[in-house]
């Protein structure tokens, strides 16, 4: 539908679209957004405007669910349903612009020296 709409304006605007083949996972997307809030060294690189209300308030109520025994579950609690949409919207564009890059976890490799 994009590109059907944007094909009828050859000429006037350019039209580049940046897809990937599959959604970050919930988890990590949230880090990405986590860390970009506020990185590990006390860094913040992303700044939400006062005025989007909705967002801020999805980035201070949105939570994980939680098991019987209280613990936090990999599921998102989504029992509000006014909550997050613009959350989940704001992780998928962090997630695709600021993608993390390079080897995390295990390695079978040394890193250095």
């Amino acid at each position: 539908m994009i590109r059907e709409f944007f094909g009828r304006l050859r000429g006037q605007i350019v039209l580049q679209m940046r897809t990937t083949s599959s959604n970050p996972g919930v988890r990590d997307r949230i880090n990405i957004v986590n860390s970009r809030l506020c990185s590990a060294a006390g860094d913040r690189r992303l700044f939400i405007d006062p005025k989007c209300k909705e967002l801020i308030r999805d980035l201070e109520q949105v939570r994980w669910k939680t098991d019987e025994t209280g613990r936090a579950t990999t599921e998102l609690d989504k029992s509000d349903r006014m909550r997050t949409h613009v959350s989940d919207a704001l992780g998928y564009y962090v997630a695709q612009a600021f993608a993390m890059r390079g080897k995390f976890g295990e390695q079978r490799e040394r890193l250095w020296g």
